[in-house]
């Protein structure tokens, strides 16, 4: 793998120690540039994610400042640097292996005996009660599952829920009563014409005056029996409308 390939500006610059001496600024095919600093490939140690490691950061001035720093009285101070030879050993890539397989198909016909198992069950309504529930229990070859559930139970029981107690009294109270009544009056026109006192007769309580063979004159228009019957008729006729009256 191109060690140009897994480099990127911004990734952190770390020396074996995880001392951190910033982050890349931009590199090209034979170098990286950390904070100005030139860092050739081959001070590279390895690329572990996001992180540079260099095998020897102080040979190429990293973490130093590069102005000289000014002293009291006005002396200056200027660092004399030495290299020194340090033998190391880092990883190089070298290339790679590229390893092509193929696939080849082929039938085999292979003949053997297999196991299982095959699992029976059978569901059987019991409706025993019980007082607890009951626990799995073997018998045989057969293991018994007992499965519980709740039921309810009625019971009736005849009882009685209340008397009706009954008596007489005699009770008198006040009463009073209010209704349309109806009553006949009677009233009676006489029409007869009035005959001579000393022709008229005692008539019988309860009886009717014989009527008198008069001659007739000149006002006698009605004969007199004629008379009567008409006054009977008006009666009859009275009691009549009065009867339909009270329906």
């Amino acid at each position: 793998m191109d060690l140009k390939d897994a480099l990127r500006n911004g990734m952190r610059v770390v020396g074996p120690d995880n001392r951190e001496y910033g982050t890349i600024d931009r590199y090209d095919d034979a170098a990286v540039y950390v904070q100005g600093q030139r860092v050739p490939f081959a001070a590279v140690g390895r690329v572990d994610r996001d992180r540079l490691i260099l095998d020897e950061p102080e040979l190429w001035r990293l973490g130093e400042s590069a102005a000289p720093e000014p002293l009291l009285g006005g002396e200056t101070r200027i660092p004399v640097l030495e290299e020194k030879l340090r033998f190391a050993t880092r990883e190089i890539d070298l290339g790679e292996v590229r390893v092509h397989k193929t696939v080849e198909q082929a039938e085999e016909v292979r003949r053997g005996q297999l196991n299982r198992e095959d699992v029976e069950v059978q569901r059987i309504r019991v409706d025993r009660r019980v007082s607890e529930p009951e626990e799995s229990r073997q018998e045989g070859d057969w293991l018994i599952i007992p499965v519980m559930e709740e039921v309810f139970v009625v019971e009736k029981h005849l009882m009685v829920a209340e008397e009706i107690r009954i008596r007489k009294q005699l009770v008198t109270e006040d009463a009073e009563v209010r209704d349309i009544v109806r009553r006949e009056r009677a009233a009676v026109e006489d029409t007869r014409v009035p005959r001579d006192p000393l022709l008229t007769e005692a008539v019988l309580p309860g009886g009717r005056p014989e009527p008198i063979d008069e001659p007739a004159s000149r006002h006698d228009v009605t004969p007199r029996g004629e008379q009567a019957e008409e006054n009977d008729a008006r009666w009859e006729q009275l009691h009549r409308e009065i009867r339909e009256a009270d329906r």
